[in-house]
Formats: structure tokens, sequence, C-alpha cells
């Protein structure tokens, strides 16, 4: 009887430590037959290194991670956390063998955001809050510039649209220049919100 206790311990402990197993790999496998794994902090395409991330600091949970078809085209995303700001979607072009990559954005879920039958991602940092020189208040805000990009017949292309569309929600106006000289964003007025 002591040892089926001790057994059933034992296993208890075993599978509890099973279960708190850090994921760190992916895998996928495309429609034409390639094989891409993503193992600490490095992508693999068929079996070769396609690319190798200088950090391994990819959120493997993450149900952003995933592979997008369109057309003939394969496109991996990666949902990585960064040490300051949001995260970031890391998006690969795969073909045959390589990870080619394209671009990174905000991360975000990739789906049809402006219902124009197109998947979307990317979008805005978060706020820096603003602090007045003066005593008259918050009257001022820094502009928060958000950048959207489609998957579009095979390619990936910036969405002017839908970023010009988010960024009037968001901030009131449309800046197409949002970063002064030194690379902050730009101020703009407050709209006063009245009950």
């Amino acid at each position: 009887m002591r040892y089926l206790l001790s057994l059933c311990l034992c296993m208890a402990i075993g599978l509890s430590a099973m279960a708190q197993k850090e994921k760190n790999e992916l895998h996928f496998t495309s429609s034409q037959a390639q094989r891409i794994t993503v193992y600490k902090g490095t992508v693999f395409v068929n079996g070769n290194k396609a690319f190798i991330f200088p950090e391994d600091n990819i959120n493997y949970p993450s149900k952003r991670n995933r592979l997008i078809e369109d057309g003939k085209s394969v496109f991996l995303f990666l949902d990585v956390a960064m040490k300051t700001g949001a995260n970031r979607l890391y998006v690969f072009n795969i073909d045959h063998s390589l990870a080619d990559t394209l671009l990174t954005a905000v991360s975000s879920d990739v789906k049809d955001w402006d219902h124009d039958g197109n998947m979307e991602f990317g979008g805005a940092e978060p706020a820096i809050p603003y602090v007045p020189f003066t005593d008259k208040g918050n009257d001022s805000a820094y502009y928060v510039p958000s950048r959207f990009y489609e998957i579009r017949k095979g390619k990936i292309t910036y969405d002017a649209d839908l970023t010009e569309k988010t960024d009037i929600k968001a901030n009131g106006v449309f800046l197409a220049e949002p970063y002064d000289a030194s690379g902050k964003p730009k101020l703009i007025k407050r709209k006063k919100k009245y009950s």
C-alpha cells in the first residue's frame, strides 16, 4: 500500500511538472508541404535554418503565431515580446526553404478589421501620457499614430484607408506626418467633452 501511495505521489508531481513546462516551439505545415518549425528563437523551413532571432523572446503560447496563405504566398506571423512598447508581429514570407523577413508591426489579431474582404493587422503603440507645463490642464495630447497592413493578392501592403480611419477615431484628426523633427509624436489639441 505504501508503495502504491508513493508511486501515485511521484506520478502526480511528474505530471504537474510536465504541465508547467514552458512551450518553446511551434510547428506549421503549408498547403505546399513546407514544414515550418520555430524552436528556441530559430525559424526552420524544411529542416534548414532560415532565420535566427538575437534573443528568444517569441511569445510561443500566443494565438497570433500562425501561418496564413494567400494565393501561392505563405506568410508566417510570430508574436514577439518587446522590452518596451507593445509586442510586435514579425512577418516572414516562406518561399521554398527560405524565410524572408517582410516587416514588423504592432502585434494584433490578423482578421478583416474593416470588412473589405481582406485580412489586416497592425495598430498603434500605447499612448504616451502628456504632462503640461502649465496649470491650465490637459488641453493637449500626443498624437497616437497607427499603422495597418493588408494581405491582398498574395502580397502584404500598407493599408492607408484603415490607418487613416483608425487615427481619426483615436485622435480626432489624421496627420500624414505624425512625428516632429526629433522623432517624438506631435502634440494635438484635445477635443473638449461637454456633458
